[in-house]
């Protein structure tokens, strides 16, 4: 029998091997990553438009003790979220929707939020200097989405999730700012 620990699973796991599932009818939750992988190229081929790698989502507002990548964000209110939602914490990167009429925002981005590099609090400094980089363009605002679906033709659904973090045990015991 084989050791579990020793099976290598990433290698397994290709974006055709994933298409396949979908193909099948298998709904799928991908996790993308501030790192480039086969799952953020993935993304691209499903019209999701994601930020250079290294650049998380960050914002300065609410004041808080948490660092700027470290996000609360209250969703909008509507029969999942009921009409009160609570905050959801929220630590990642965003992705900016292509014209794939088969995708859908689940979690837009703060409107005062901004997919940075620069993480320390220079403020206005930060957005210029994202605006000055030329080909990677200004992330800025609720056009992000952070969390997007996509069905298929089949009816099969992909969840992409711009962090890893929103399932955390961490993130789901935080306090709420009510």
């Amino acid at each position: 029998m084989t050791d579990p620990a020793t099976l290598d699973f990433a290698s397994d796991i290709t974006p055709q091997s994933l298409v396949s599932l979908l193909e099948k009818g298998t709904n799928l939750l991908l996790a993308l990553s501030q790192k480039q992988n086969l799952v953020n190229s993935l993304a691209n081929e499903f019209s999701l438009i994601l930020p250079p790698p290294q650049t998380p989502l960050v914002s300065h507002f609410p004041e808080r003790e948490e660092p700027t990548t470290v996000i609360p964000i209250t969703p909008q209110p509507n029969a999942l979220t009921g009409s009160d939602p609570s905050p959801v914490w929220f630590s990642g990167i965003p992705a900016a929707l292509g014209n794939n009429p088969l995708l859908f925002p689940i979690l837009h981005a703060p409107t005062e939020s901004l997919a940075s590099d620069a993480t320390t609090d220079s403020g206005a400094d930060s957005v210029l200097e994202a605006a000055e980089r030329g080909g990677e363009g200004l992330w800025a605002g609720s056009s992000l989405s952070l969390v997007t679906g996509f069905q298929t033709r089949n009816g099969a659904r992909a969840t992409w999730v711009g962090g890893v973090e929103l399932f955390s045990d961490g993130f789901a015991e935080k306090n709420t700012l009510r």
